[in-house]
């Protein structure tokens, strides 16, 4: 059994593979910090439209996960792209489906994306933006 001064001190001594998880004191991500804004929209919704967000950030994460496959450059520009292409995509095509739907659809884009996020990881680590 560890005495109490030892078992304190291995509290505070931070491990060397948590030290990629130290949280930051800014809100600015840590890959590409000058990303697009999500629009307004987005930011400003009624909760009981969340799986609207929802299905837009998958959209968009999909959007951008092929675009870096398919280009194989991982470039902010590429990783994130503006939003206007997934918000107006949804506007004209699911805005008016109903919650279900909407949740299927999501499902649907979160799968491509992850299928995308297999090839494009490696070149965005090669290119050190993941």
């Amino acid at each position: 059994m560890m005495k109490p001064a030892l078992l304190s001190l291995a509290v505070l001594i931070p491990s060397i593979a948590s030290a990629d998880f130290v949280p930051t004191l800014t809100n600015a991500p840590r890959i590409c910090p000058d990303r697009p804004a999500k629009p307004d929209w987005m930011t400003n919704f009624n909760v009981k439209d969340a799986h609207k967000v929802n299905l837009v950030e998958e959209m968009y994460r999909a959007q951008s996960l092929r675009a870096v496959v398919e280009s194989g450059d991982c470039t902010c520009a590429t990783r994130f792209p503006s939003w206007a292409a997934a918000s107006d995509y949804y506007f004209a095509n699911y805005a008016g489906l109903g919650r279900h739907e909407i949740l299927d659809r999501t499902s649907d884009y979160r799968r491509t994306a992850n299928v995308h996020r297999r090839a494009a990881q490696p070149i965005c680590e090669a290119q050190g933006n993941w």
